[in-house]
């Protein structure tokens, strides 16, 4: 398997590598503050004895070594490391948290250096002074509090404390990789990368942490090792713009482009000089891939492409939300593709970023969707808008990902088909992303009620294929607001005073075919089958049905695994398949 250039296994930020990290996972101190007196008590100067946790697993996972079912809204992490006392004093200290839900406050040595509110952003704090006080000696402590609130972004973890349905149990505290970082004096902070497809340069928006005169940055493009740009820009200020060409003699094609078949990248190299010095060096990636809807139709790179997606939820037995290992990652996105699939809905949940960076080598198409909220107040607004910025800044540079999906099925905001409060929630997520990243698809509200959108996608568990290809046989109707008789078991595709405007159609969600093909007890849609051959048949003739609709320009299939008690995924959630492997990728590929 190719890899990018700069990619280092275990590395938790794959499109902004550097040499010198430190992996703060594995075994903490641990202890539930049920009674709210950890900070009272000071626990961040004498920390409890006696629980002992393995990061980053959720406590009542296997694998976090706890394995507590018990619900508990406040948790405590305490670890110490003794770094270089020489390099503590040359360079600062970072220390980076991938993933903490959902409050998160942290101390080093005793002393407060900041907090956190979101569960599924990297977030970072600066503790170079705390370390050089102490000669290197960190000891890091962790409070982390994540009430069951129904307006706080929550996706598939219940609020009621237990599985139900398809919600299913909590997350609480660390549950993505906790590192740390040495870094220059000055340093390169970011570097926001936008290929153009049809002018045929990328554009690197770069900050620096701190502005000195004199300082520069050079900035190497290479394909398959072969250099395509070398430029060397001043910084005038804080942050720069910089231009590279693409186009190169020594391609045949000159410009090589990003899609799941042929997932072409190219590596960058960052080098932040003052003079003649490099004071930083960091390496990158990207590819070309401009994802936009033109009539009826989904193009990507200009080409129209049929999306063959499956709902995906990232959920694992021994480690709940928390991928086992890094392998596991990338065997999940390997299983989709030998099934025949080109994307992947990323259903509820912002994954870990290694999954995008094996989808972007890989080649997998990812819908990248805002876990949601079920309650809609100020409260709602204010969290969900700040979190989901923070979403589309950290993965903006991944080439795989190709839409942002804001909300689903207006969970968060159940009357937006006439609130208009909840309608401006919508067009308010909608155009924030378009303002921040105008190459990709926004789809306003997954499934129903669209107000603002790309897309128009219809979510529909008819088990049935002809009735499911003679409900959609007038589609254009349906969208226009006819046969509004036919959705009476089924929500509304557009919000009031919206209307479709002959954006392309996709059936995002279908099938979930139920199918115990072991001991488990749990749920599908519609009549459990109860055997593979019947499952294998099912799944085809709805594919099959959906394939012959005019006017439907790709599907989702719920979903890769089971979860929990749901039993209407392809392969059990320890990723054994229901059916032979060639037997479903026929069916999920039927025409």
């Amino acid at each position: 398997m190719k890899h990018a250039k700069c990619y280092r296994e275990g590395y938790p930020r794959p499109q902004f590598v550097r040499d010198n990290d430190t992996d703060l996972c594995g075994e903490w101190d641990f202890a539930f503050d049920d009674e709210d007196r950890g900070e009272s008590e000071g626990w961040f100067e004498q920390f409890p004895e006696g629980k002992k946790i393995v990061v980053p697993f959720d406590y009542r996972t296997e694998k976090s070594g706890v394995a507590e079912n018990t619900e508990h809204v406040r948790v405590w992490y305490d670890r110490t490391i003794v770094y270089s006392a020489e390099e503590v004093r040359k360079k600062r200290l970072i220390l980076h948290f991938e993933g903490c839900d959902y409050c998160t406050k942290v101390w080093i040595n005793g002393q407060y250096v900041g907090d956190h509110r979101g569960g599924y952003c990297r977030f970072s704090f600066d503790i170079t002074r705390e370390a050089r006080r102490s000669g290197g000696k960190v000891r890091i402590t962790v409070r982390a509090e994540d009430f069951p609130n129904a307006c706080q972004p929550r996706g598939k973890q219940s609020d009621i404390g237990r599985s139900v349905g398809c919600w299913y149990r909590c997350t609480t505290g660390i549950w993505k990789k906790v590192w740390s970082e040495f870094v220059p004096e000055i340093a390169l902070e970011t570097v926001r990368i936008t290929p153009s497809l049809r002018e045929g340069y990328v554009k690197f928006e770069a900050a620096v942490g701190t502005f000195s005169e004199g300082l520069c940055l050079r900035i190497v493009v290479s394909y398959d090792g072969k250099t395509v740009s070398d430029t060397t820009s001043s910084f005038c200020r804080r942050t720069l713009c910089v231009k590279a060409g693409l186009y190169h003699d020594g391609e045949l094609f000159r410009i090589r482009y990003w899609t799941p078949e042929k997932p072409d990248l190219y590596d960058v190299e960052f080098f932040l000089l003052r003079g003649e010095e490099v004071t930083d060096e960091v390496g990158s990636y990207f590819g070309i891939a401009e994802c936009v809807a033109s009539k009826n139709a989904v193009l990507l790179n200009e080409d129209h492409y049929y999306l063959r997606m499956v709902l995906f939820q990232g959920y694992h037995s021994e480690s709940g939300m928390t991928a086992p290992d890094e392998e596991a990652l990338r065997s999940d996105i390997l299983l989709a593709k030998r099934l025949g699939f080109n994307g992947i809905r990323m259903h509820q949940k912002i994954e870990d970023e290694r999954f995008y960076y094996y989808a972007d080598i890989l080649g997998m198409a990812i819908w990248c969707e805002m876990p949601s909220a079920y309650e809609f107040g100020a409260e709602t607004v204010e969290k969900l808008s700040s979190e989901w910025t923070e979403v589309v800044r950290q993965h903006y540079n991944h080439p795989c990902i190709l839409a942002w999906v804001p909300l689903n099925e207006s969970w968060g905001v159940p009357r937006i088909r006439s609130d208009r409060s909840q309608q401006a929630l919508s067009l308010a997520l909608y155009h924030i992303t378009k303002a921040y990243d105008s190459r990709r698809l926004v789809i306003s509200n997954d499934g129903w009620e669209h107000t603002k959108s790309d897309l128009v996608t219809l979510h529909n568990y008819e088990q049935n294929s002809d009735s499911l290809y003679r409900f959609y046989e007038s589609t254009e109707a349906i969208l226009k607001g006819g046969n509004a008789a036919r959705y009476s078991q089924l929500r509304l595709p557009f919000a009031e005073g919206y209307e479709y405007e002959g954006q392309p159609v996709l059936i995002t969600e279908f099938a979930g075919i139920g199918y115990r093909s072991g001991e488990a007890e749990g749920w599908g849609y519609g009549k459990c089958v109860s055997g593979a051959e019947e499952f294998v048949l099912r799944l085809k003739s709805l594919v099959t049905a959906l394939r012959k609709i005019d006017g439907i320009c790709g599907f989702c299939i719920t979903q890769l695994t089971d979860v929990e008690t749901e039993l209407n995924g392809l392969a059990e959630i320890d990723r054994t398949l229901k059916a032979p492997e060639e037997r479903l990728r026929d069916a999920i590929s039927a025409e």
